[in-house]
């Protein structure tokens, strides 16, 4: 167990890792992403501030367009602990994140078929609440603008997987 240990201290070494988020940080970050459990599309927002080196919170807000008249909204508060990777001051980071969220989905007025009959349903709204956990890689475009890419599975009720591609800018 200490050899493989080793090994991987010495493996990350070599590619130069290096702890480059310092604490006061922030940015903002739009996305575009899919969610796999509701199949549908969705825009996002995420604010991101580091509260320690390498350690950041990152609440965010997506909103999912319907799909079978349902309408989603995801809030989640996700932790982030970086890891860059850079070479010469270029480079891109990784994180692995866990934290909580909360899935509402409003399912508007439809016709539903029931032995034969149409029978009209009013809509109706539920809230569940889920425990995060995936990761992600931002790639620096400029010294304040950078792509992202993330991944992340929210078990709940309805458990679900969410992709989201975003632009993001550091203040």
């Amino acid at each position: 167990m200490k050899k493989i240990l080793l090994l991987a201290a010495v493996l990350m070494a070599a590619v130069g890792l290096n702890a480059q988020t310092r604490k006061g940080e922030a940015s903002v970050l739009g996305n575009l992403g899919y969610q796999s459990n509701y199949e549908r599309f969705g825009l996002g927002v995420q604010g991101r501030y580091a509260i320690a080196n390498n350690l950041r919170i990152a609440p965010d807000v997506t909103f999912f367009f319907p799909k079978d008249k349902v309408t989603g909204l995801d809030v989640n508060v996700n932790f982030h602990y970086v890891f860059n990777f850079s070479k010469d001051g270029q480079g891109f980071s990784v994180y692995p994140l866990a934290g909580f969220g909360m899935q509402n989905n409003f399912a508007g007025k439809r016709t539903m078929m029931v032995n034969g009959q149409e029978v009209k349903v009013d809509g109706d709204s539920t809230t569940k609440f889920a425990f995060n956990l995936g990761g992600g890689i931002t790639l620096p475009l400029t010294s304040r603008s950078y792509l992202n890419a993330e991944a992340k599975f929210m078990f709940a009720q309805d458990d679900n997987m969410v992709l989201m591609l975003g632009y993001g800018y550091r203040f």
